[in-house]
């Protein structure tokens, strides 16, 4: 990040706040579930308003995720939940995050990302997508969360190729921006074996740069650092939403939020067009604000030293 510029905050990992300190029951992990009952709305306003007070103390701007992980053809058909009813479930996320931002913290500058997620949770090589069949299969839920405003799409934890050129496409076709999210693993590299680079390129050149630009998500950031190489397109990485602990550590193993805010500010020092900044698996509001606190007093800092 070029701190100088500023940066946005976003949240964190929804799914295991909404489970491990909320106490809900998420089936599949689908958090959209949710917004079925006035019991599970609050829930989500509860998750939501965290990171909307971390970003009206810091005033900091806010990117703020809807909670349709999940919120697919095939998951909504494990889940009983017809294509008609996730179109309504998809733009209704939309306009509930958007709506209680406006009355939770009118003043802090939102933007609203529509989440889409892998067909496939685990990667197995024979169950992936072409790109071509990636775009089909998620051309409704982009079509339904551009209908609803959402200000750009993230293709969140992607794990080939294939499959985030298809959101890459979808998102074209039904013309909002998007952000492509790649997942990556212990290793450094995604699922399908590509590097972080190699990854990036190949979807800029199958979309013709059709990102707004490529964020990282769900995994340490030691686990990325392992992936990152002195690659040109790495400039291209302009988010990051990161586990709070390794994919070998123990479950009780995470980072504290100061430890996990410093891992991110240092490796930022390594993607410098890095813009936005949230977390993922184990991370919540108290993350948010550590890394809010932490990358505020980098920009003061700057900003008081005197030019030589």
């Amino acid at each position: 990040m070029t701190q100088q510029q500023g940066f946005s905050l976003a949240d964190g990992g929804i799914e295991t706040d909404l489970i491990g300190r909320l106490g809900q029951d998420l089936p599949e992990e689908a958090s959209f579930v949710l917004l079925d009952t006035v019991e599970g709305r609050n829930a989500l306003a509860d998750y939501f308003r965290g990171y909307l007070d971390v970003a009206a103390e810091f005033g900091t701007p806010l990117v703020l995720d809807t909670p349709t992980w999940r919120a697919s053809r095939d998951w909504g058909a494990l889940l009983g939940v017809s294509a008609a009813d996730l179109d309504e479930t998809n733009q209704d996320a939309v306009a509930f995050v958007r709506a209680l931002a406006l009355e939770h913290a009118p003043g802090v500058p939102l933007t609203v990302a529509g989440v889409i997620g892998p067909r496939v949770d685990d990667y197995v090589a024979w169950e992936r997508m072409t790109a071509a069949e990636a775009r089909r299969y998620h051309a409704p839920q982009a079509l339904s969360l551009a209908a609803a405003g959402a200000d750009h799409l993230v293709g969140t934890t992607m794990f080939d190729v294939a499959e985030a050129t298809g959101v890459a496409l979808a998102a074209r076709d039904a013309r909002i921006p998007v952000v492509v999210s790649f997942s990556v693993n212990a290793a450094g590299l995604l699922e399908d074996g590509a590097s972080i680079a190699q990854a990036i390129a190949a979807v800029d050149a199958a979309t013709e740069a059709g990102p707004l630009c490529y964020q990282l998500n769900c995994a340490h950031p030691d686990e990325v650092r392992r992936g990152l190489g002195g690659e040109a397109v790495l400039h291209r990485i302009g988010a990051l939403r990161l586990n709070a602990a390794r994919a070998d550590a123990e479950e009780d193993a995470a980072d504290t939020p100061e430890e996990f805010s410093r891992r991110v500010l240092d490796l930022t020092a390594q993607l410098p067009e890095v813009r936005i900044i949230g977390g993922c698996c184990g991370t919540d509001s108290r993350h948010a604000r550590s890394t809010a606190a932490r990358f505020a007093a980098v920009e003061r800092s700057r900003a008081g030293t005197p030019r030589s």
